[in-house]
């Protein structure tokens, strides 16, 4: 598998329409991966010509095999590096949100999973102080955040690109006054947004950027995904009125992530009986590591309370949706993850449902609403009992998840998903 970094940078207004409220349509605030799929299908089909049932030795064929099918995955706003969601159980200043070094008069973005996990744990075998989360800087309300984060030097940003909007009417021609019912107002991303501030904290605008990774399954079909993106230059809707004009680069990634000791599985086992992560010798990024780093701030949250001594042999990991992911239970749509999972039991979990649907251009119609886990979604799983050999399973599960995704429709942009997300340690605010 290739990995492939793909940067879509706005020439005008985009229009992403999302659900509609009144008169006014909303607009997504990220590329869904299967609309930049869908531009890439049709600008294949228009020039091969074939009908959608009789694409063979051709171009369009080549890409979207049945067999060999590349994943999209979707493109989030980005100032410099890549972004991604914020987790559900992030959470800000209710009076003064945002990250400090974003904003001076900002209190700060934390993640409140690894403090409610450990009050949860001690609160089942004895009685202790109901925990509330509140701002440590002015004792106010906390509330979940939404939207997107990314690394920035040695601390977070926040991108939030610009929306703009454009209303339209239509003129009953006998009266010669606004057409009942034909007022619309579209919401679009704008072309610029807000950059990181300068030496005299003034905040310039910049190219509006949506960054994503698609992921194709040897180097040739990543070459020609190379050669082909480019030369999509519209996407969303009201292309012919000039909004959508887009330039689209997409490079190989070419930092190779750092590999898993060999001994992962004994070390963590060890560390689950000994109740010691600290001691994990794994490079930094990796499964291991991630797993280890979670474990040990769990460790250090259960110290607040002294009475409590927690059970070795437990490995504790959290299952982070980076994008929306369809999952059938029984085969019907859920918004949770299995109960079992990489032979761990599911302990706690923070879904935020959503509906997915799309337009298929193969059949020119809608496609099916259906439930989904929304992006952002959290689920903690515990392994009880660490032995070698299944922690040696559970890693080799959660390793091909992290690769190929999970659940349906992985090609469209669904299933991304990321073990033990490094924010969930952003306990203190930021």
């Amino acid at each position: 598998m290739v990995e492939l970094e793909v940067t879509v940078e706005l020439n005008t207004p985009l229009l992403l329409g999302s659900r509609k409220l009144g008169t006014v349509t909303e607009s997504l605030k990220f590329l869904p991966g299967a609309m930049l799929r869908g531009a890439l299908g049709r600008l294949l089909a228009r020039e091969c010509g074939h009908s959608p049932e009789n694409h063979a030795d051709c171009e369009f064929a080549t890409i979207f095999r049945a067999d060999a099918q590349p994943r999209f995955g979707p493109c989030y706003p980005a100032v410099s590096s890549f972004s991604f969601p914020f987790p559900a159980t992030a959470q800000q200043c209710k009076y003064y949100p945002g990250f400090r070094d974003q904003d001076e008069e900002a209190h700060g973005i934390h993640d409140a999973l690894i403090p409610l996990l450990a009050y949860e744990e001690v609160s089942k075998s004895q009685r202790v102080e109901v925990y509330r989360p509140h701002c440590p800087e002015c004792e106010a309300q906390l509330e979940p955040v939404s939207g997107f984060y990314e690394l920035f030097g040695d601390t977070y940003w926040q991108p939030k690109p610009r929306l703009t909007r454009l209303s339209r009417t239509a003129i009953n021609r006998r009266r010669r006054v606004a057409a009942e019912e034909l007022l619309y107002t579209l919401e679009m991303l704008s072309e610029q947004m807000s950059g990181p501030p300068d030496s005299q904290r003034r905040t310039p605008s910049v190219p509006t950027r949506l960054r994503g990774f698609i992921w194709a399954v040897d180097d040739s079909q990543a070459e020609r995904l190379q050669a082909l993106l480019t030369r999509v230059t519209h996407l969303g809707g009201s292309t012919s009125r000039g909004l959508g004009r887009v330039t689209i680069t997409a490079e190989p990634r070419w930092e190779t992530s750092p590999a898993d000791p060999p001994n992962a599985a004994q070390q963590l086992a060890e560390a689950a009986n000994n109740l010691d992560f600290e001691r994990v010798d794994a490079p930094e990024g990796t499964l291991t590591h991630r797993v280890a780093q979670f474990n040990a701030e769990l460790l250090k949250a259960l110290e607040h309370y002294p009475d409590y001594q927690p059970p070795a042999g437990r490995l504790f990991f959290t299952v982070d949706c980076l994008s929306d992911v369809i999952w059938l239970n029984r085969g019907l749509p859920t918004a949770l993850l299995p109960e079992q999972f990489a032979g761990a039991q599911r302990v706690r979990a923070f879904s935020l449902p959503q509906k997915v649907s799309g337009f298929s251009g193969a059949t020119g119609l809608m496609r099916t609403m259906q439930l989904a886990i929304g992006r952002g979604s959290v689920f903690v799983y515990c392994l009880n009992n660490a032995t070698p050999e299944a922690v040696q399973a559970m890693l080799g599960t959660l390793q091909k998840a992290e690769r190929e995704g999970v659940g349906r429709d992985k090609e469209r942009g669904y299933g991304w998903v990321q073990i033990c997300s490094p924010f969930h340690l952003e306990v203190k605010p930021k």
